[in-house]
């Protein structure tokens, strides 16, 4: 076994295959504002933390409406979308294969708690994990206060445990606990952007799974 008994799971991206369905509703918002659509290689370069900074780039304009209106817009349509998407490949085997080696499982998300909470129970998946926490708001302005309460909550021996992301903010996240991290190149942010934290970086939570022991 690897030297990790504590995995901090992120979810949108990392977990749940989300990038095509969050695309394609900041597309119907950006054209509503006869401004630029994303593709996916913009989108992979573009998105980040906070939120509100991720579409003051992509040309919203917050001195003409609110980011509190343009932020429920993009909740509201993605509450009707989130389980039209599916896990990542493997997910299933690798949160199993991690709970059977006795690896203390726990997601730290950026998504409202109570929709993350109906997004575990709808994907069958509350078994694998000793705590579930989300953010107390639905504005993902940052998860790095959340992150520090939850290490603090689980008495998780910070050495021995290990986040594991899909964007630059999952290793900002990470630092800010005192924890290692490893990202996974399948959701949020582009490849490029991921190495640039200077942590191992995989193409999938199999890749991941399957080099766990080497970490």
């Amino acid at each position: 076994m690897g030297n990790y008994s504590a995995i901090f799971w992120d979810w949108n991206g990392t977990l749940l295959d989300d990038v095509k369905e969050c695309i394609e509703i900041i597309n119907v918002s950006l054209k509503q504002r006869a401004l630029n659509e994303l593709t996916l290689s913009d989108y992979l370069e573009k998105f980040e933390f906070p939120i509100k900074k991720y579409y003051e780039n992509i040309g919203f304009d917050f001195s003409r409406e609110s980011y509190e209106a343009a932020g429920k817009e993009y909740i509201d349509a993605y509450a009707t979308r989130m389980f039209d998407c599916r896990l990542h490949s493997g997910v299933h085997g690798a949160l199993t294969a991690f709970k059977q080696r006795g690896v203390r499982q726990f997601i730290l998300s950026a998504l409202y708690d109570g929709s993350l909470r109906q997004c575990i129970i709808h994907y069958q998946l509350e078994s694998y994990f000793d705590k579930i926490r989300g953010l107390g708001d639905s504005y993902a302005h940052s998860k790095i206060e959340l992150g520090m309460n939850l290490i603090a909550e689980t008495s998780c021996q910070k050495d021995a445990a290990l986040m594991v992301g899909d964007t630059v903010h999952d290793f900002e996240t990470a630092s800010a606990m005192g924890i290692p991290c490893v990202l996974i190149a399948a959701g949020h942010n582009s490849k490029h952007r991921l190495k640039a934290c200077g942590v191992p970086v995989f193409d999938s939570v199999v890749d991941f799974a399957r080099h766990f022991d080497e970490l």
